[in-house]
Order: C-alpha cells, then structure tokens, then sequence
C-alpha cells in the first residue's frame, strides 16, 4: 500500500470499516512511513477532537497511539482465532479419518 492508498483510508480505519487485509496493510504501512505517521496522528487528533465537540459525549478520549495498538491487537486477535479454527478444522479431520 502507497501512501495516497494510506492516506484515502484514514476515515475508514477511524471508523472501522478497513477489511482485515486493508487493516493489516494500513497498519504495516504506518510503521514504515513516518511522514504517513505523523500526518495521521494529526488528521485523527483533528477528526476525533471535532467529533467529540460535536457529540459533547462522555466518552474517554482515545488517542491515535492507541487507537492503533488497539487495531494491532484486534488483528492479532483475529489471526490467532484464525488459526485456532484451523488447528480445530484440521484435527477433527484426523479424528474423522481415525474412525473411519
């Protein structure tokens, strides 16, 4: 992913609409980038601040920092399930080939 892909998906990935690989994508691409970095942590201070003016919620600020790890921990999360169903998938074959 360039950074005019990184860039046009900030609002999504604010509002968590990013697919798993377009997350996985953005992600890596953030930590390579430092200019993509620093732009997003600026545009999502900008966006998030003007959300919550507008909401005048309760809510607890999150900032882009965590926003982010939150985002590496929910795919991590997801890859780990992934891989969980296929330890599952591949042992209740060996099992069904067992009986057989």
């Amino acid at each position: 992913m360039d950074c005019k892909e990184v860039q046009e998906r900030y609002i999504p990935f604010i509002d968590n609409e990013l697919r798993m690989g377009e997350l996985d994508a953005f992600l890596r691409h953030l930590e390579e980038c430092q200019d993509c970095r620093e732009e997003f942590d600026i545009y999502y201070t900008m966006i998030m601040g003007m959300r919550y003016l507008e909401e005048e919620s309760e809510k607890n600020w999150v900032g882009s920092e965590e926003k982010l790890r939150d985002a590496q921990e929910y795919l991590t999360r997801c890859r780990i399930m992934y891989l969980g169903k296929i330890a599952f998938l591949a042992v209740l074959c060996i099992g069904c080939m067992i009986l057989l």
